[in-house]
């Protein structure tokens, strides 16, 4: 038995021997250039004033992505401050668009109708408000594409009925529909924001013959309660934290809080 385990091993002694033996053709040699897709900039070492009670921000702050492919980011800090609570909020034009249900893109109307949505991007729940624009009896809607969306309209989504993040799995907006691809936004995909009359939703559903009235999305937006965005190939997104101080905060009260963006 000893005698028959020698014989592989020599037969592995021989096949170094040979290799070893061996010349070489050429060698290669590789100069690796690594590039970072990922652009973030804004003012990044940011001193704020803000007294106890009042809601404060700080300065945008923009993310892009220059690369060819989407990357997830992901946004968080290391707030220990139980006085303070830390969001981080866009904002969002509106605008009225010319209507055709017989094409993908709506061309925004000449002379229309704008408003600006403050939104939260990132926080403990989502929250939307009109802060420049704002019309008597019109409504913050949420809008989820269905499938085959001309023909199968979805159901408006007020913003206080909305649970979890945007876009919703289940809307089409997710996947489903491509807006790069058209050519309409930077966005490829996310979720849609209107601004409506009230008047004009009745028993859950919008009323189309009056769509002329509506103000759109100028973007697809993204909320993600653990700070998990996605930025698109050549797209930006910017985003602005947002501090709402208690009220019976200490005065003189002075808090470091580190913004990560990973």
């Amino acid at each position: 038995m000893k005698g028959k385990k020698v014989l592989p091993i020599l037969a592995i002694f021989l096949a170094i021997g040979m290799v070893t033996a061996l010349g070489y053709y050429a060698i290669a040699n590789i100069h690796l250039n690594i590039f970072q897709p990922i652009g973030v900039d804004g003012n990044l070492d940011q001193t704020i004033d803000c007294n106890a009670g009042e809601v404060c921000y700080g300065d945008s702050i923009i993310v892009s992505n220059n690369g060819d492919e989407e990357r997830t980011i992901y946004i968080s800090d290391d707030n220990s401050n139980e006085d303070v609570v830390v969001s981080y909020v866009g904002f969002l034009g509106l605008t009225q668009k010319t209507v055709d249900f017989e094409i993908d893109v709506w061309e925004i109307t000449e002379g229309a109708e704008t408003a600006e949505v403050e939104y939260t991007m990132i926080g403990e729940e989502f929250t939307a408000s009109v802060v420049d624009g704002e019309k008597e009896n019109y409504v913050l809607i949420y809008y989820k594409d269905n499938s085959d969306r001309f023909s199968n309209p979805a159901q408006p989504i007020f913003i206080g009925d909305i649970v979890g993040n945007l876009p919703y799995g289940t809307d089409g907006n997710t996947d489903e529909y491509d807006y790069c691809a058209t050519g309409e936004y930077d966005t490829c995909h996310g979720a849609k924001l209107w601004y409506v009359p009230i008047d004009a939703i009745h028993s859950g559903e919008l009323d189309w013959s009056r769509a002329d009235e509506f103000l759109y999305e100028t973007f697809l937006i993204q909320y993600n309660a653990d700070g998990e965005i996605i930025v698109y190939p050549g797209s930006s997104f910017e985003f602005t934290p947002k501090f709402e101080i208690n009220s019976y905060a200490n005065p003189g009260l002075t808090s470091k809080i580190g913004i990560t963006i990973a």
